[in-house]
């Protein structure tokens, strides 16, 4: 059973790295795209305030192919080379839950988030974010990890 949690967000500064990759990709991906921001927050100056996210958005309907923007939020985006980039995390109402375990078996998270937000009149307009409070190098059993699953919403006004 999950716990959601609705919050009110404010727009965070971020810097990333975006891709279009296949399912089976996405750990590749994330692993370069967090070097390649690390090293350029390192050489900016810029300030992390929070761990590393990945935002999801599905392609072929299926879960096949995803665009993919991996990074963490920053006090002060700045200019990125080599593919990264500054980008904003949006403000606005968003229902979070927290999964603990593998990644792959993240999917009961989601429904519950999609519950909830059919029960609320809730409507979610942008793609959720995974924040990833367990670092699988630092912490190796999937059992122990924990994710923060961040869906923003708008409301729908009932009829």
């Amino acid at each position: 059973m999950y716990e959601i949690q609705e919050r009110m967000l404010v727009e965070q500064p971020t810097m990333v790295m975006r891709g279009t990759i296949k399912l089976e990709d996405i750990p590749t991906f994330l692993g370069r795209a967090y070097h390649m921001v690390d090293s350029q927050i390192r050489d900016s100056g810029a300030h992390v305030v929070g761990e590393p996210f990945a935002r999801y958005r599905c392609l072929d309907g299926e879960y096949r192919e995803f665009e993919v923007e991996a990074g963490v939020p920053v006090v002060l985006a700045v200019s990125g080379h080599g593919g990264v980039e500054a980008s904003v995390l949006p403000a606005g109402p968003a229902a979070v839950t927290v999964h603990t375990g593998p990644y792959e078996r993240m999917e009961p998270a989601y429904d519950a988030l999609n519950a909830w937000l059919d029960e609320h009149g809730g409507h979610a307009d942008e793609p959720a974010w995974e924040v990833y409070h367990t670092d699988p190098n630092d912490q190796p059993d999937p059992a122990t990890w924990r994710t923060e699953i961040v869906q923003p919403y708008k409301e729908v006004p009932r009829s």
